[in-house]
């Protein structure tokens, strides 16, 4: 039920690791040498493209024998707007 929020979390929690001194520092390094933004900001460039994709793939996986195309939609756009509320919220004041 809250699956978007499972996604979201998970979504922003590796974007944080991949910072440099963090345990994925290794892939923010590699895929900043990446020139071509629309494959960098998918992969990790970009909070709101990251979390995009994880949401896109995570419901055709686990909606594959009931898919709606409304829903998924929706789905995305749940995981990037709560990624985003917990970024805002985490760095308010700062």
């Amino acid at each position: 039920m809250l699956d978007f929020l499972k996604v979201a979390i998970v979504a922003y929690v590796f974007i944080l690791l991949t910072e440099e001194g963090m345990i994925f520092g290794w892939y923010g390094r590699l895929i900043q040498k990446m020139k071509q933004d629309w494959l960098y900001k998918p992969l990790g460039g970009c909070m709101a493209c990251f979390s995009g994709q994880c949401a896109l793939w995570y419901y055709l996986i686990a909606n594959f024998h009931s898919y709606s195309f409304f829903d998924h939609i929706v789905f995305i756009s749940a995981v990037i707007l709560t990624v985003l509320f917990i970024d805002k919220l985490i760095n308010y004041g700062t």
